[in-house]
């Protein structure tokens, strides 16, 4: 970010040069008298000169500064407080990028411990054992109930299908506890569809009593009333991009979603570091969401194991070119974009259904000229 003014700076400071031709001149007697020294051998004129050139360029700061400072005055222009507004924005973009930074390091630092473990665990035979985001106990992994059927797909990705596993047979578990879930994925991402997938498979379970779903984006939340979402009574709300909700909102919708009032479940689905940034600075609803759903490291292989699965869950077939031209597609957009990536899979199977309706078939087949 350029400093208040900068431009202004840059354009006084060469007219002074051009009109009194002093830094040129100074730098010309540098350029002289180092000629000079390299003949001579002495190295005392050449400081000398250096340090006059030094006092120059103080000089025209000087008076550049003051024809700023004119022209501010001039114009009513508060440089000294625009300035100190704009260095305390960088400021703190500096302060949020060592913290984002710092939050990075510290989840791959986890991420590799957690993987440490799992290999060890798997080595061994031991039953995998996690913590209880509820007791804070050590318990046993356990499995993913049957019923979850829209989740099924995530069970290969690592560490995501742990949280998701854990989460969903800790809500069954705490009945009395809050089910809201905080779906953390990176920039660039869409993790709307992994929030349909909770709310769907809820419902499946019995963890919730409708299968309404509302999704709405946060700057279009913090404007609206929550009169609008009293047909969603028991179901489940979708927050895009929750990290931009603002707090009295967000308390706002947890006292509407109790069970006394409207009884549906909230989740939240957003940037890692934009949500974290937002629990930080809102501590008082920590406790109002439990269940975390990191799934912002999932990379290419990751996104072809939910291909798979997500072919499967909607009950077609394809075989290896299949989702080798898949792959090809998924270069195109942006790495873990889960939204855009399933709804190109929407598109295929729709290509599927149109060509064998076509065809006077149903084998629901996948083949390499649908993708």
């Amino acid at each position: 970010m350029r400093k208040p003014f900068a431009t202004a700076y840059d354009a006084i400071k060469k007219l002074l040069k051009s009109l009194f031709g002093k830094k040129e001149e100074t730098d010309e007697t540098v350029s002289n008298i180092e000629e000079g020294s390299e003949e001579s051998g002495s190295e005392e004129t050449s400081e000398e000169a250096a340090e006059e050139a030094e006092q120059q360029e103080k000089k025209e700061d000087k008076i550049v500064k003051q024809v700023l400072a004119n022209i501010a005055e001039e114009e009513g222009i508060e440089e000294e407080k625009v300035s100190k507004g704009e260095l305390d924005e960088q400021k703190k973009y500096e302060e949020e990028v060592k913290k984002r930074a710092q939050r990075a390091a510290k989840r791959e630092a986890e991420d590799r411990k957690k993987e440490a473990a799992e290999a060890a665990a798997e080595k061994s035979g031991n039953v995998k054992t996690v913590i209880d985001p509820v007791t804070g106990e050590e318990i046993a992994l356990g499995a993913l109930p049957k019923e979850a059927i829209y989740l099924k797909k995530y069970m290969r990705i690592p560490t995501t299908s742990d949280d998701i596993t854990v989460a969903i047979n800790s809500i069954i578990k705490h009945t009395d506890m809050p089910k809201n879930i905080v779906i953390l994925g990176r920039n660039g991402f869409g993790t709307v569809k992994v929030g349909e997938d909770f709310a769907r498979s809820f419902y499946e379970l019995g963890l919730v009593k409708s299968d309404k779903i509302a999704k709405t984006k946060a700057k279009q939340l913090n404007k609206m009333s929550l009169d609008t979402l009293t047909k969603l009574k028991g179901g489940c709300l979708i927050i895009e991009n929750a990290g931009l909700v603002s707090f009295d909102k967000l308390v706002e919708v947890i006292k509407d979603s109790a069970p006394e009032n409207n009884d549906y479940v909230v989740i939240l689905t957003g940037e890692i570091d934009s949500l974290a940034n937002f629990f930080e600075d809102n501590s008082d609803i920590v406790d109002s969401f439990i269940y975390l759903i990191d799934i912002h490291k999932i990379k290419e292989r990751g996104m072809m194991h939910l291909a798979r699965g997500y072919v499967k869950e909607k009950g077609y077939k394809a075989d290896k070119s299949v989702y080798d031209k898949m792959k090809n597609n998924l270069k195109s957009m942006e790495e873990g974009n889960i939204d855009r990536f399933i709804g190109f899979i929407d598109e295929v199977i729709g290509r599927c259904d149109k060509r064998e309706a076509s065809k006077g078939t149903s084998d629901k087949e996948i083949q390499t000229s649908d993708v």
